[in-house]
């Protein structure tokens, strides 16, 4: 099989096999958006934002290094994962308390506390079940993950929906939430044990400290990651105006926080795609790091072309499109989203590659420059956070968003280049910009259409006026050809 067919393939499953279950997910969120209330939606945003910031501390950074241990000698598992299970139960005591302390610290209200003492179990539960995850993905058996997510996902969807129903307000939601979390620890905690490996637990407390000193990179790259992901929404909470562009009445807080996350779930959905493509890469650019810089250098080339064509469309159709957008999935009670969300999509261009170039780093052996950079990008982060919310409110916090990935994008590119060469982004750009252009003012003049509408005429457009501007090469066409074949194989 073909290098080409071997990607397209890998990534289709990984799209395919994630993504049913995110979408059902968007789905279920979606609606928790809509029948919560802006506020309401706020205050459980923010929860699950604020206790995700201590995910990775409970995580120990172990989850890559336990697959790589036991992949590497299976007779060590039982010993591995009972010394991390220990060692996460004890750590998880202290880290709990510590959220909760925090939250007062920080003067939230009681709701506030009380939600973010329910949902900090429900990390507690996913740490653990991240272990038993690692295993199965060692072991190869990633059809327990499955399962143990589908059950997760269809009894958050079908035990939520008669409470949103109901309107009981964000708390069911959130222990409902929980409840899925231990249920799936539960579940693969018995698949693991009855299934795979015999329970030894037995602390071994030097062959845990050489366990987590070994963990510690990936425990300090996940922190960089966390921040970055997740510390927007909890400067928010402190630092937002209670005045809003637009909004004559004072704002509160959790409805600038329900805003901003209502944008953000519709860019999160997104990055499903080039979260597959790296995914399929980075095996194919380690094999050709090895035999031919050539072949890794076209790879590079090919794949920052490829998602730049299927980015910029995305990004400028949003744009055009997010007034219906919005209120087709929330409703009018959301239009300060708006603006955030056409702002946010912004993020999707340096997104798409920045994937595919966390690949590359990977492939080609600079995890540590990686690592400065996820560093000086959780600190850009914060900075343009702390001066753009209390000015611009979540506009600001989207536009540090957009800043934040182009610095990110900048820092990997610089890096890679100076191995695989420069590229030519003004040939790779120009062709698809004015084929957006034009997309986009057909957008314009048939706006009166239903949406799902305005989307086929809009990619129908791009497409063609990309073919029409002779944006795609002979070797293009022969990908395309190739990629369309990929579903005989």
């Amino acid at each position: 099989m073909s290098t080409l067919k071997r990607i397209a393939r890998n990534a289709g499953f990984v799209f395919i096999g994630d993504n049913a279950l995110k979408i059902l997910t968007m789905i279920l969120v979606f609606l928790i958006a809509r029948y919560l209330g802006v506020e309401e939606y706020g205050k459980f945003s923010f929860v699950i934002s604020f206790t995700g910031l201590f995910f990775i501390v409970l995580d120990l950074g172990t989850r890559i290094l336990i697959v790589r241990e036991i992949a590497q000698n299976k007779a060590k598992a039982s010993k591995i994962i009972s010394n991390v299970i220990i060692l996460k139960i004890l750590s998880s005591v202290f880290v709990y308390a510590f959220i909760i302390i925090l939250a007062f610290l920080l003067n939230y209200e009681k709701a506030v506390i009380y939600g973010v003492a329910i949902a900090a179990l429900g990390i507690i539960f996913d740490s653990l079940s991240s272990t038993f995850e690692s295993v199965f993905q060692a072991y190869e058996r990633m059809e327990f993950p499955a399962f143990t997510k589908i059950t997760r996902v269809l009894i958050r969807f079908i035990v939520t929906m008669p409470f949103l129903l109901k309107g009981s307000g964000f708390f069911p939601v959130l222990i409902i939430f929980v409840l899925a979390q231990f249920l799936n620890f539960l579940i693969s905690f018995i698949l693991c044990f009855k299934v795979l490996v015999k329970p030894i637990f037995d602390f071994d407390k030097k062959f845990t400290i050489g366990l987590v000193k070994r963990a510690f990179p990936f425990l300090l790259s996940g922190i960089f990651v966390t921040v970055y992901f997740r510390i927007d929404v909890t400067l928010m909470s402190k630092l937002a105006p209670e005045t809003l562009a637009g909004v004559y009445n004072q704002v509160s807080r959790d409805a600038v926080i329900g805003w901003y996350s209502a944008a953000y779930n519709i860019l999160d959905g997104l990055i499903s795609i080039p979260i597959a493509v790296s995914f399929a890469i980075l095996p194919v650019a380690v094999i050709y790091f090895k035999e031919s810089k050539l072949k890794l250098t076209r790879l590079y080339q090919l794949s920052i072309k490829y998602l730049t064509y299927l980015s910029l469309p995305i990004a400028v159709g949003v744009t055009m499109l997010a007034p219906k957008l919005v209120i087709l999935l929330y409703k009018d009670k959301y239009l300060n989203s708006i603006f955030a969300l056409q702002i946010l999509i912004w993020t999707i261009v340096p997104v798409f590659i920045n994937y595919m170039l966390g690949a590359i780093m990977t492939a080609i052996h600079k995890e540590k420059e990686g690592l400065y950079i996820l560093f000086a990008n959780a600190i850009i982060n914060i900075l343009l956070n702390l001066v753009l919310i209390p000015k611009f409110s979540l506009y600001g916090a989207a536009v540090s968003t957009v800043l934040t990935e182009i610095f990110y994008f900048s820092g990997y590119y610089y890096i890679i280049s100076k191995n695989l060469g420069r590229i030519s982004f003004v040939n790779i750009i120009a062709k698809p910009l004015l084929a957006c252009v034009l997309m986009g003012l057909l957008i314009y003049y048939l706006y009166y259409m239903n949406i799902f509408v305005l989307i086929l005429i809009g990619a129908a457009t791009y497409f063609i006026s990309m073919y029409l501007l002779r944006a795609f090469s002979e070797e293009d066409m022969d990908v395309i050809k190739k990629l369309v074949k990929i579903k005989n194989v």
